[in-house]
């Protein structure tokens, strides 16, 4: 790698899973330290007469408010991220058993679609997940990319690699 730009994938799932906890640590320490919340800014921000339109102190509170909306927007991520890589996590764990337990290929099939249908709860599951994010109005669409494209790529990677494990150990 030569500069940030060329990093595009996970160096691996744990990994990821730090990095955004302390992306979130960040956010949260940054958030502390305001006088006032998100929501108090904005509730500040409808009264024109403590703060009028144009003035040096509502400009202020407009900067302030759109610091908190870029943290609270990178914690949102963060939060989200640790969420679905938890549950991938779980998914992978559960098919290295299932491969290592079973010898022969993973139960997921290429596309990420549980075979096993009704019989799994399919409502922990990564696929779950993510079609209620996107079924979610209120996903910002670049933690869904994130979510759904970077991790999903890891995702992907790894049930190959498991499943590749599993035929290598049973042939």
């Amino acid at each position: 790698l030569r500069t940030c730009r060329d990093i595009r994938y996970p160096i691996n799932l744990h990994n990821e899973r730090r990095a955004m906890e302390i992306l979130l640590e960040i956010a949260s320490r940054a958030l502390s330290k305001y006088p006032t919340s998100l929501a108090r800014d904005r509730a500040d921000l409808r009264d024109e007469v403590a703060y009028p339109k144009y003035s040096n102190v509502r400009n202020a509170k407009l900067q302030v408010r759109g610091e908190k909306e870029v943290l609270h927007h990178f914690a949102l991520w963060a939060r989200t991220a640790v969420h679905v890589i938890d549950v991938l996590l779980l998914e992978l764990e559960s098919e290295r058993r299932l491969a290592a337990g079973v010898g022969h290929s993973s139960s997921l099939n290429r596309g990420g679609a549980n075979a096993r249908g009704a019989n799994q709860n399919e409502e922990l599951g990564y696929d779950y997940v993510i079609q209620a994010m996107e079924d979610d109005d209120d996903c910002h669409s670049t933690i869904l990319r994130y979510c759904s494209d970077v991790l999903g790529a890891v995702r992907r990677d790894e049930l190959n690699r498991i499943a590749s494990s599993a035929m290598g150990s049973s042939a």
